[in-house]
């Protein structure tokens, strides 16, 4: 087989990266985190999947998955790659997402899937298992050891091509087989399921006998059924059937008295209520009547309110009037004194003060004193007439406000607008008035439905009672002897029907008893018949085992003493191959190895051989590379598979890597990652031809 061509299309840190594969050595170089061991896990993956981990394991370095998961398209998780095996390519196809998982396989040559009935390469390169590449041909740095899944395909291989002649024969797995039969069979020699049977039959028979003594028991208990059915039906043709019927009937009688007691409680709550409210409609109507004089007394009172308004406003006209009268008096003292005063106290000067002029004079003065006397008369008689009309105001004032004062009182207020609040309060009661007559009517309507219904009530209880008991009246005590009398009516009618129920459904549940006890032993008899027979076949089968057992130690102790020669002849094969390889990587240093059946080496060193871990990490690593390359070509044979080489020449010095190289120059294939630049320099030296690629390169 060769591999082509690697498309990783979605795969860790790459995205659509091509990488085109040559016949013999391919030198793939990179810096560390280029990308190298991303390329070996691609081509690991497209060979045999990548399952993700779950549990703790998905959080750690092993899980594969996640740790290759696409950077940029995390959704997208596939690739390609084309393979040669023989004169056929393939084209391997893979999805490794968990969501969207796949894998198909294209022959190039016709474009035609090639169906796998599993699924796996081994389908198209037979014993190419994941063990298989893990152990021989896919070798990193450091992990050049096996593990022992690599030896028990070995120890199978051998045995399978020694004792079967092919290696398509598993000869491991039919001595697994032989030996799981043998264990079977000594489990059915177990003597432990032969008592236990034995105890089952007697059990068996045990029971048979159990079942005949409850049979007998359920007949006597059937005839003991159909003489209490007798008696029962001999006992109910005594009692009064309707009498049972009425009797029955107490507990909804009862009920009923509740119900009873219950209308009249409400009747009587309705009727205190009723009577409490006929007392306000009668305080409100009686209010009512005197609400027209109201009315009337507020309109004169508003009136009279009004007069007093306009007689305080005349009375008030009439005082200025008055001051207007007074001023007028006041000014005319001046007017007639001042003037003719002046003119008589000019005349007494101009005419100095002779007799005759004195009373000349003195005419002014009397003018003056005339005419103020004339003016002030007048004035007199206007004040005294609006005098009288102030007096006679003051009385109407008065007189109105005795009036309005006597209204007041009688209403009980000290204003007007009191008055009219009053009104405005019995306006209320007047709607109220009306609101409650309707609730009265209602009340009315309601207690009298009530009392139909307490009437009815009482007619039904009454003559339910009359025909236990001779009552007049309904009451507690009537229905406390009521409940007595048919108590006692019950337990006197019914005290032996109870006796003899009793008695039936006791034997009933007896009778009930005993078939479920029977119907738990039905199949008693025939798994009896059964486990005879079984036991029967089992003495049979034990000693047919016994023979058997004896033949497959024989056929297993034939296998086994046959192994030392087996490893003898094709182990040496193996030794050989190993230390062939082992002489030329070590460039003849060591040239004897041993490998047991589990792939455990030691080596031969003057004479002796010591365990290979007392050599150096080198040298060890170095065998077990050896060993790899000699078991793959053990177990592939002719189908040579390309060689994978991960940093695995970490440990060796140039003298190692040259001899290492020339080894594998001559394989079909190789695949060698490295970070170093040696490879290729020696490569060149020794002029091995190669195909170069350089991750670093974009």
């Amino acid at each position: 087989m060769l591999f082509t061509k690697l498309t990783l299309n979605y795969f860790g840190r790459f995205h659509n990266k091509e990488i085109e594969l040559k016949p013999g050595m391919n030198l793939i170089y990179g810096e560390n985190e280029a990308g190298k061991s991303t390329i070996h896990t691609f081509i690991k993956g497209m060979l045999f999947g990548i399952e993700r981990l779950r549990g703790r394991g998905s959080a750690t370095k092993e899980d594969l998955y996640t740790r290759y998961l696409p950077w940029d398209y995390p959704g997208a998780f596939n690739g390609c790659m084309d393979i040669k095996i023989g004169e056929k390519e393939y084209r391997l196809q893979r999805s490794f997402h968990t969501s969207d998982k796949y894998f198909t396989v294209l022959d190039l040559s016709s474009g035609r899937e090639v169906k796998l009935k599993e699924g796996h390469i081994s389908e198209l390169l037979p014993g190419f298992t994941e063990s298989t590449f893990r152990n021989t041909i896919s070798i990193e740095q450091l992990k050049a050891q096996t593990d022992t899944e690599l030896a028990a395909q070995v120890r199978n291989y051998i045995a399978n091509l020694s004792v079967a002649k092919s290696k398509e024969v598993n000869v491991a797995k039919a001595v697994s087989t032989l030996t799981e039969q043998r264990k079977q069979l000594e489990l059915s020699q177990n003597t432990a399921a032969l008592k236990e049977l034995q105890e089952n039959i007697e059990e068996g028979l045990r029971r048979e006998e159990r079942i005949d003594r409850l049979t007998l028991q359920l007949k006597e208990l059937q005839a003991e059924e159909q003489r209490l059915l007798a008696q029962k039906n001999e006992i109910d043709k005594t009692i009064n059937e309707d009498e049972i019927k009425r009797m029955e009937q107490l507990p909804a009688i009862l009920e009923k008295f509740k119900t009873y007691q219950e209308l009249i409680k409400q009747i009587n709550m309705i009727s205190a209520q009723e009577t409490e409210l006929e007392e306000k409609i009668a305080a409100w109507e009686k209010e009512q009547s005197s609400a027209e004089a109201l009315k009337e007394d507020r309109q004169k009172a508003e009136k009279i309110k009004n007069v007093l308004v306009e007689l305080e406003r005349h009375y008030y006209e009439l005082a200025r009037e008055k001051e207007d009268l007074q001023r007028k008096k006041q000014r005319n003292i001046y007017i007639s004194t001042i003037p003719f005063g002046g003119i008589t106290a000019l005349l007494l000067i101009l005419s100095f003060f002779t007799p005759v002029n004195g009373l000349i004079s003195l005419v002014p003065a009397v003018a003056g004193i005339m005419i103020y006397a004339v003016i002030n008369g007048r004035l007199k008689e206007k004040r005294n007439i609006v005098t009288e009309k102030e007096n006679q105001l003051q009385k109407e004032r008065d007189t109105a406000q005795i009036q309005l004062e006597n209204i007041l009182q009688g209403y009980q207020v000290a204003t007007v607008e009191q008055l009219s609040e009053k009104q405005e309060e019995l306006l209320k009661h007047y709607y109220a008035l009306e609101n409650a007559k309707e609730q009265l009517r209602n009340y009315i309507n309601r207690k009298s439905g009530l009392d139909d219904n307490r009437d009815m009530l009482y007619d039904e209880i009454m003559k339910y009672m009359q025909y236990f008991i001779r009552e007049e009246e309904l009451t507690e005590t009537a229905v406390q002897r009521l409940s007595a009398e048919i108590r006692e009516r019950k337990q006197t009618a019914t005290s032996r029907k109870s006796r003899i129920d009793e008695q039936y459904n006791t034997c009933r549940i007896n009778m009930e008893k005993l078939r479920w006890e029977i119907s738990t032993m039905e199949g008693n008899e025939e798994q009896l018949l059964k486990n005879k027979s079984i036991y029967e076949e089992m003495e049979r089968k034990q000693k047919e085992d016994a023979v058997e057992i004896e033949a497959i130690k024989l056929a297993l102790s034939t296998i086994q003493e046959l192994s030392s020669d087996i490893h003898d002849s094709f182990g040496r094969q193996l030794n050989v191959a190993v230390s062939e390889v082992v002489d030329k990587v070590t460039e003849h240093k060591y040239t004897d190895l041993k490998v047991d059946e589990k792939l455990d080496v030691k080596v031969g060193w003057n004479g002796n051989y010591i365990l290979l871990e007392r050599l150096s990490a080198g040298t060890i690593d170095q065998v077990y590379f050896a060993l790899r390359l000699a078991v793959a070509d053990l177990l592939l044979g002719q189908d040579e598979v390309p060689l994978i080489l991960d940093d695995s020449f970490a440990l060796y010095d140039e003298d190692r890597v040259r001899a290492a190289l020339r080894q594998i120059s001559d394989r079909s294939q190789t695949i060698l990652f490295t970070c170093h630049k040696r490879e290729e320099k020696l490569l060149q030296e020794m002029e091995v031809p190669y195909h170069l690629i350089d991750l670093s390169c974009r």
